[in-house]
């Protein structure tokens, strides 16, 4: 168990947030108060020595919590409710703090960058075809040029998952653009643990690529 220095600030929807997400609806489901308000949301925000109220916290975070909240309903920003107040906050949103914040798997990754990390660790350690561990310096990397690089420009350091089959995902890692490996065209690159895996990936690789690319 870890203590967290955060302060928690859970937000449930009132009927006016429900009204505008509705106006949406193109003769599908209606959202309702009570299934928003099974869709919280917590934010956590620094400690202070002192407990602020949830209104002195929302001075200071509201437009933020705000904008994330429409933006879960509407992606286009054109949509958002506009001019966003204060006061149309209180009356769309209900707010309450926690200070007490525990984390109770604290060895488990705790935010989005720390998932993402340890995926590429993973990666780099797993052969990507078979699963098995590769020993420090064994093994080999397998290297792809991808048909359309900007497309995936997003993940770049990062994880890159392409399904062979119904069954099987092969995860890769997406080569910086400066890096030695993308100007070499090795624009996405796999672990091997064998002669036998690298050949089997470079026979399936080229055309899951094409498919992610079409």
């Amino acid at each position: 168990m870890s203590f967290l220095y955060r302060f928690a600030i859970t937000i449930t929807h009132k009927q006016p947030y429900v009204d505008w997400a509705n106006s949406f609806n193109d003769g599908g489901p209606e959202l309702t108060v009570g299934f928003a308000d099974d869709q919280r949301t917590i934010y956590l925000v620094p400690e202070s020595d002192q407990r602020p109220s949830a209104a002195e916290l929302l001075d200071e975070f509201w437009e933020d919590i705000f904008e994330e909240e429409v933006a879960a309903w509407m992606q286009q920003e054109e949509d958002w409710p506009t001019p966003r107040t204060r006061e149309m906050f209180d009356n769309w949103f209900a707010a309450e703090v926690s200070d007490h914040v525990f984390d109770l798997t604290p060895d488990e990754p705790l935010t989005h960058a720390e998932v993402e990390a340890l995926g590429v660790e993973v990666a780099l350690r797993r052969c990507a075809w078979c699963d098995l561990d590769i020993d420090e310096g064994a093994g080999r990397f397998v290297g792809f040029k991808l048909p359309d690089r900007d497309r995936f420009a997003h993940r770049e350091g990062l994880t890159l998952p392409l399904a062979i089959d119904d069954e099987q995902v092969v995860v890769g890692i997406l080569s910086p653009a400066d890096s030695d490996l993308s100007r070499a065209a090795d624009d996405v690159v796999f672990r091997a643990c064998t002669s036998r895996c690298e050949k089997a990936l470079r026979k399936a690789v080229p055309k899951a690529l094409r498919k992610v690319s079409n």
